[in-house]
C-alpha cells in the first residue's frame, strides 16, 4: 500500500470523523463527546490510513456499547515527540486474556450463530495493519463489563 502523506490536523479530522458518522451516532442515543485541543500541532501522515483508523476505532466503540457514552481524545505527548488518539467506551469490555486476539484476521469473541453484534472480524485487524504501514501503534485496555480504551499513537515526523 503506497503511502500518501500530507500535512494535516488531527482536531480537524477526528471532527469529520463524527460528522460522517453523526446519522450513527444520534440513533444509539449514546454521548459521544471530543477532548481534542484545538492548538494540537500538525502532523505529517497517510491523512486517509489515520482517518480510516479513527473511522473504524469509533464505529466499533458505538456497536458495542449499548448505554454511556464514547469519548474521542487526542494528546500531544513529550517523549517521544507523538500523538495519541484515544477512542473511550463504557461497552461490554474485553476480558483481558482476549485483547490479543481481537487484532488477529476474521476474530470475534462471540462466533455463535446467535451473537448479537455483526461484522466481519476484520475491523482490528486492518487497524493495526495501516497502523503499521504509518508506524503508529494501536493499543487497548479494557475491562469485561466496564469499556474499552484504544489508542493509535503516531509519532511526530518533519516532512
Amino acid at each position: 500500500m503506497p503511502l500518501q502523506v500530507s500535512k494535516f490536523k488531527v482536531p480537524d479530522l477526528i471532527g469529520e470523523v463524527v460528522a460522517e458518522l453523526e446519522p450513527i451516532i444520534r440513533r444509539s442515543k449514546l454521548e459521544v463527546a471530543t477532548d481534542v485541543p484545538r492548538d494540537l500541532k500538525p502532523i505529517y501522515s497517510d491523512r486517509q490510513k489515520v482517518k480510516q483508523i479513527i473511522l473504524n476505532l469509533l464505529s466499533n466503540a458505538i456497536k458495542f456499547t449499548s448505554q454511556g457514552s464514547v469519548r474521542i481524545a487526542a494528546r500531544a505527548q513529550h517523549a517521544p515527540r507523538s500523538i495519541a488518539i484515544s477512542v473511550t467506551d463504557t461497552g461490554i469490555g474485553i476480558a483481558p486474556e482476549d485483547h490479543a486476539r481481537i487484532f488477529e484476521d476474521f476474530k470475534q469473541l462471540d462466533n455463535s450463530p446467535t451473537r448479537a453484534y455483526g461484522g466481519t472480524g476484520l475491523g482490528l485487524s486492518i487497524c493495526r495493519r495501516l497502523a503499521d504501514i504509518i508506524g503508529g501503534e494501536i493499543a487497548v485496555t479494557s475491562q469485561l463489563g466496564k469499556g474499552s480504551t484504544f489508542t493509535l499513537t503516531l509519532m511526530h515526523s518533519r516532512q
